[in-house]
């Protein structure tokens, strides 16, 4: 989640300090996605516009450079609550760890 939000702006520094507090739980769903619980009572919320929105993403790149899929970040009502990575190839990332998976971040 660090490198997806790998911004300086207050959003990305808010969202940053909800890592530490955040606790993660399988999704049940076939790509390598999970749930995401923040302990509000350890950290603020980030002020948000909307309810639910991705809040940061990156590509997937595949074992021989290509693009594979994207992870997409989301948080609702100003908590970090989903984290998923969407596998057009469904190819996995490979023998890598998932942070090595990702391309360049992009704000979303």
């Amino acid at each position: 989640m660090e490198r997806l939000l790998d911004g300086d702006t207050e959003t990305d520094r808010g969202f940053r300090a909800q890592i530490p507090h955040t606790e993660m739980t399988d999704s049940g769903c076939a790509c390598p996605c999970v749930y995401l619980r923040v302990n509000t009572e350890a950290v603020a919320p980030v002020p948000m516009e909307r309810s639910l929105f991705p809040v940061a993403g990156a590509s997937l790149i595949a074992d021989d450079g290509g693009y594979d899929g994207e992870a997409t970040l989301f948080a609702a009502s100003g908590v970090l609550v989903d984290l998923q990575f969407c596998d057009w190839e469904d190819n996995g990332p490979g023998g890598r760890r998932l942070w090595e998976w990702l391309g360049p971040s992009h704000p979303d």
